[in-house]
């Protein structure tokens, strides 16, 4: 639980502060309209290896985007998921700078991640630092109350970090 504020502490300073112009260059191009994705798909092998791993596909999308000229730009994620058993999530929020890494959150304590860059394109999602993201089974606009709802994607034995490629 102290892991969380001491997150939720940082991530309202930094919100506060605003991110400075180039902050998130190297994940990202400052650019209106510019976007970048890394996913990976487990393997039968890598899962029959890793049997506490729940997640089997991850895939992080990034945009830059700019709703007003007069200001800065926003860089925004949406982050896939798929599950053992068939369950797929995905949510949205927004991401700022982290030390030399990228936090991407969702709003109202939704959780969030880690995104650290890695040799050759890829990065490490931390999904252990919060220890939690909440994701929808539904799309966008539809009812949050039908079949499905929400759940939370928790950093569990074997679902803390996952190295995604760059697409």
């Amino acid at each position: 639980m102290n892991r969380r504020i001491i997150v939720a502490a940082a991530l309202c300073l930094a919100l506060a502060q605003g991110a400075t112009a180039g902050e998130l260059d190297s994940f990202i191009a400052p650019v209106d309209g510019a976007s970048i994705t890394w996913s990976r798909n487990y393997d039968a092998a890598h899962l029959a290896a890793h049997p506490d791993q729940l997640v089997t596909a991850m895939q992080l999308a990034v945009s830059y985007e700019i709703f007003d000229p007069a200001l800065e730009g926003q860089v925004n994620f949406e982050l896939q998921a798929a599950l053992r058993g068939g369950k797929q999530g995905v949510t949205t929020g927004t991401c700022m700078p982290y030390g030399q890494n990228m936090w991407c959150g969702v709003e109202c304590d939704g959780g969030g991640i880690l995104v650290s860059k890695r040799p050759g394109g890829s990065v490490l999602v931390n999904l252990a630092n919060v220890g939690y993201i909440r994701m929808s089974e539904v799309g966008c606009g539809e009812d949050e109350n039908s079949e499905g709802g929400s759940f939370d994607l928790t950093s569990g034995k074997d679902d803390k970090l996952f190295l995604l490629n760059r697409q």
